[in-house]
């Protein structure tokens, strides 16, 4: 038995595969699945998803958080994005390479909101005079 797993990314199918096995991440830690597991949903950790094909080998997903259900021995992980490798230190490079793009946006982010303030303060005594 195994289990039949697809990874998608908003634009696509990443890869759709089977597998032995599955170890993937989510905030409590790491957890596997097997066939004939009971259904099962979980919100995903930016990590390194394993999982272990039909001839026995450990191969690799870097993905950027998201979701993972599993239903009738079908696993979906649904991210933002991922990288597959069959080498683990290629996927840990790529783990870095997600990690690093998060927070570049994140900053970002912050730069255009603490902007956003910060104009809205310099405004609010013109909005106060309108009354």
């Amino acid at each position: 038995m195994t289990l039949n797993l697809e990874i998608l990314v908003p634009d696509g199918v990443v890869m759709q595969t089977e597998a032995a096995s599955i170890r993937a991440v989510d905030g409590t830690g790491s957890f596997g699945l097997l066939p004939g597991h009971e259904d099962f949903c979980a919100a995903l950790a930016p990590s390194i998803l394993v999982y272990r094909d039909d001839a026995g080998q450990n191969r690799y997903v870097a993905v950027d958080g998201g979701v993972l259900v599993l239903e009738d021995d079908r696993v979906s992980v649904v991210t933002r994005e991922a990288v597959p490798s069959n080498d683990l230190d290629g996927v840990a490079d790529a783990v870095q390479a997600i990690l690093q793009t998060r927070r570049q946006q994140e900053q970002e982010a912050s730069r255009v909101f603490h902007k956003l303030v910060a104009e809205l303060l310099q405004r609010l005594p013109q909005l106060e005079t309108r009354r």
